[in-house]
């Protein structure tokens, strides 16, 4: 399979889709956009864990923010995060065409006050999804993800439910391994 490779060089802006019946429940039917991928590790957020907590009740400043808060992983739940869409924002990461992570807080807060910047356009997280050195090529080896990409406004509709972001990513792939979008959650019943 192209998309299955033991070591892929380059990873960020790319998305881990989990294998359907992954058995770390953390990663279930996952989809990780990977913001960083280097000699020291990789680090990413899952793209379809939506949670039940509002982002303008954890962060006093996004009072006008009222979107779900997604679950970016299992390190650091205490850490809050964000993607977006806006290149100007002081100290943001390029991931890929369209997307940005992180910056200036203080800059994002102040501009969705002022409604410069559109809460659609942004997704924010608790906690992130991380692997030490190498960590990540062993777990491609061991084929329990597969690679492929996803465009920015998928990233952010918020309006596609998590179990669809994830058959939107499968089937992105095409092939048989699009396939697997149909698969269903306990192979038991199939």
């Amino acid at each position: 399979m192209p998309n299955r490779v033991k070591k892929i060089k380059y990873m960020k802006g790319k998305v881990l889709i989990s294998e359907p019946f992954l058995a770390d429940p953390n990663f279930s039917r996952s989809v990780i956009l990977i913001t960083e991928h280097n000699a020291t590790g990789s680090f990413g957020f899952v793209l379809n864990q939506k949670t039940n907590i509002l982002a303008n009740t954890m962060v006093e400043e996004l009072h006008l923010v009222t979107q779900a808060v997604y679950n970016g992983g299992p390190v650091d739940l205490q850490s809050f995060h964000c993607l977006h869409t806006y290149d100007h924002i002081q100290d943001a990461v390029h991931v890929c065409k369209n997307v940005y992570w992180g910056g200036n807080f203080e800059q994002v807060f102040q501009e969705l006050k002022q409604g410069l910047m559109d809460p659609k356009n942004i997704k924010f997280f608790i906690g992130y999804s991380g692997w030490g050195p190498h960590q990540l090529d062993d777990e491609l080896t061991e084929n329990a993800w597969h690679v492929g990409n996803l465009e920015s406004q998928d990233i952010f509709d918020s309006s596609i439910d998590d179990q669809d972001l994830w058959k939107l990513a499968i089937r992105n792939l095409g092939g048989q391994v699009s396939l697997l979008a149909n698969s269903p959650v306990d192979p038991n019943l199939n």
